[in-house]
């Protein structure tokens, strides 16, 4: 079995875990500064991050789920006695995600609709979920932490607003999917894994909870591998010189979106 790719890594140890992970290529685009003084910031996590931290849980380890996520009771803690249901509830909880009878019930629903999706369906429980990947590449040092691996197949949940072609669409543009994409395919090439396909697992937020799956074309697959290797290069050399610059130190000439123009003509 290969030494660098774990099956069994807690999610809090593979964060700590030190190597660039897609997350830190989106800070890089940014800027090499945006990504040296994200290495060491203290990272909040939303609630939006969260409902999708535990959807995943919830879809991919659902014994884990089950394990670690309690309901909180519904009691009025201005008052004395729901005070002392509270603490006593979290005293015996300690350690636990403790959620909201509203985020079970949506999580429950988005959980249900992704695994009775046939293709879903079909590749859970032949593989393994949460699976982390790190490779030196180029010299440098790269992670990944897949959702789930079956055969020669990548499933990426990705939670959203909207699962249709066109709305997904903006969201793999928006968010670097893509990149994200081709990042974990290079990684399991690296390590001598035989993962040829990455599947998108959109589930939407509301009901009915929609799902799709989605794979990217080809064209596009090679294009976030173009761009992942510039950015790692880049990166490389920021490592080198030990040099973080931000934002051009050029004058930069500015021009206004196609939107704002297109106001000022009507």
């Amino acid at each position: 079995m290969n030494p660098n790719i774990y099956y069994n890594l807690s999610a809090e140890n593979y964060h700590k875990s030190d190597g660039i992970s897609k997350s830190g290529l989106d800070q890089f685009r940014k800027s090499p500064a945006h990504y040296k003084h994200w290495l060491t910031a203290e990272r909040e996590e939303t609630p939006a991050m969260r409902l999708g931290t535990l959807t995943h849980m919830s879809v991919f380890q659902p014994e884990l789920y089950a394990d670690r996520v309690v309901i909180a009771p519904i009691v009025d803690r201005r008052t004395k006695e729901g005070k002392s249901i509270w603490e006593q509830f979290k005293a015996e909880n300690e350690g636990k995600d403790i959620i909201t009878h509203d985020d079970a019930s949506q999580i429950h629903a988005m959980t249900q609709s992704v695994r009775q999706h046939p293709v879903v369906k079909k590749l859970l429980n032949t593989g393994a979920a949460e699976v982390s990947l790190f490779a030196k590449i180029d010299g440098i040092l790269m992670k990944g932490r897949l959702d789930y691996v079956t055969n020669e197949t990548i499933l990426d949940l990705k939670t959203t607003e909207d699962a249709t072609p066109a709305g997904f669409a903006r969201s793999v543009a928006n968010y670097r999917y893509h990149v994200q994409a081709a990042h974990y395919l290079a990684l399991g090439k690296e390590l001598g894994m035989n993962l040829t396909r990455f599947l998108f697992v959109a589930v939407e937020k509301e009901a009915p909870y929609a799902v799709a799956v989605y794979e990217l074309d080809t064209a596009d697959l090679m294009l976030a591998e173009a761009e992942r290797q510039k950015q790692i290069a880049m990166l490389g050399n920021c490592i080198a010189f030990d040099s973080w610059p931000s934002y051009s130190s050029e004058v930069k000439t500015l021009s206004l979106p196609k939107w704002a123009t297109s106001q000022n003509n009507q």
